[in-house]
């Protein structure tokens, strides 16, 4: 089963992509730190400083302004960049879960949407509303 989350952003699918794979932008927004540049074939260790937590992922796929895929985990993660009319949809696909997780899949979607949700205030007006987890 899959997680699918959507959210257009009103600025070009370069400046979101670059957001994402630039280790000094990502604490804008998701994690509190990165542990370099994201790139094809990388392992990236993200750290959580407000949850004392990290997390490893495994970049398996990048095309610059069009997509993401890493795993963290037994899963996998899709984020897509889709250019619309001056504004960008991102979308996030999680696959991987059972049709017994229903509880952990509920979990994860608020968390895409949360991190969706500082992405946007993050690019639209420079915002940093993930401080709010502190």
């Amino acid at each position: 089963m899959d997680i699918v989350t959507k959210m257009t952003i009103a600025a070009p699918a370069e400046r979101i992509f670059e957001a994402f794979v630039d280790k000094d932008e990502i604490g804008g927004f998701w994690f509190s730190s990165s542990s370099e540049s994201w790139s094809e074939g990388k392992e990236i260790t993200l750290i959580y400083v407000e949850y004392t937590a990290e997390v490893t992922i495994n970049i398996t796929e990048l095309v610059p302004n069009q997509y993401i895929t890493f795993t963290w985990g037994d899963k996998t993660v899709t984020i897509t960049f889709t250019e619309q009319d001056g504004a960008t949809l991102v979308t996030t696909t999680e696959n991987g879960f059972d049709s017994d997780e229903l509880e952990v899949m509920l979990e994860q979607k608020e968390g895409w949407v949360y991190m969706l949700s500082c992405l946007k205030a993050y690019i639209e007006h420079g915002v940093k509303i993930r401080a709010a987890l502190q």
